[in-house]
């Protein structure tokens, strides 16, 4: 993963994205937690490519479009202590897209880039008018590019070495911790607080195909190569990674799982079963998942 790759920044794409046909089974969910209302949303997408939302806590709980075409799984967070949510998916022109919900959704907006097929970007927030988007991209380095309250930079390279897409997340202010699985299998950081650290890995062997989920307080999730969830906390651990809890009652599909930070300060991870179903179970105060819900198929 050390290894940087020195390319041209992704081209930008303006086009609309096209129908894709992707099969729900083949991406994974993405959750949010508003910590201005409590409430936590999962998204996912269903057969056509269509992005669906519902509130496993808090909220209406029923699935609700989002619309689009959506060709990996999305990303989505809140920022600050508002009811925002921002959500972004890979179109079918292999840009990222951006829709943003605030008393009401706002149209699709393009970011440009090209990212890696059969990958998703990750999105962070470390404070209302901040957001980090990062994307694996078609040369496999990490790229990224952030929006200031004003204006969206350039996309820019972190290098390394990607194999899936990648998870983020900001535990505190000025802070951005970023997550992939590298060339070997193993969950690699790289984490930004006044600059960008060298990466780092933590191990783990993650199934091909899928990437990390990480929570706020940095719980990093991942499917194992036994099909089962594992979690570290951002290297605590080291490279010791454990079960998530209770086995879950289907079995996963090979997909990328979620993760959010509830308002109770519990880790809600989510992930979508072969029968396309998604699942989510939120850590206990020992940090395991005793017991998974089903929060159905998007319709």
């Amino acid at each position: 993963m050390a290894a940087i790759v020195l390319v041209s920044l992704f081209a930008v794409v303006s086009s609309a994205a096209s129908a894709s046909g992707i099969s729900m089974g083949t991406t994974g969910p993405a959750a949010s937690t508003s910590f201005a209302n409590g409430q936590s949303n999962i998204f996912a997408v269903d057969n056509s490519g269509t992005l669906w939302s519902k509130s496993v806590i808090g909220g209406s709980g029923t699935w609700n479009s989002v619309g689009g075409i959506c060709t990996s799984s999305p990303a989505a967070v809140s920022w600050g202590t508002t009811t925002r949510v921002d959500v972004f998916v890979r179109g079918s022109n292999g840009a990222v897209y951006q829709r943003t919900y605030n008393g009401g959704w706002s149209s699709w907006y393009s970011l440009g880039g090209q990212l890696a097929p059969n990958t998703g970007p990750a999105v962070a927030s470390w404070s209302a008018g901040r957001l980090d988007v990062f994307a694996e991209g078609t040369n496999g380095a990490l790229y990224h590019k952030w929006w200031n309250g004003a204006t969206w930079s350039a996309w820019e390279s972190l290098g390394g070495t990607l194999t899936a897409s990648p998870a983020a997340a900001s535990p505190s202010t000025g802070v951005v911790d970023v997550f992939a699985r590298g060339s070997d299998g193993a969950v690699w950081q790289r984490a930004y607080n006044h600059g960008w650290s060298s990466w780092t890995s933590l191990g783990g062997h993650v199934l091909a195909g899928t990437g990390p989920a990480v929570s706020q307080d940095l719980w990093v999730i991942v499917q194992g190569t036994n099909n089962q969830l594992w979690q570290n906390i951002a290297g605590a651990y080291g490279a010791h990674w454990a079960s998530v809890g209770v086995t879950p009652p289907q079995a996963l599909s090979s997909s990328s799982p979620g993760a959010t930070l509830t308002v109770s300060d519990h880790t809600l991870v989510c992930f979508t079963s072969t029968s396309g179903q998604v699942w989510y179970g939120i850590h206990d105060v020992t940090g395991l998942i005793s017991q998974w819900t089903s929060a159905g198929s998007p319709p």
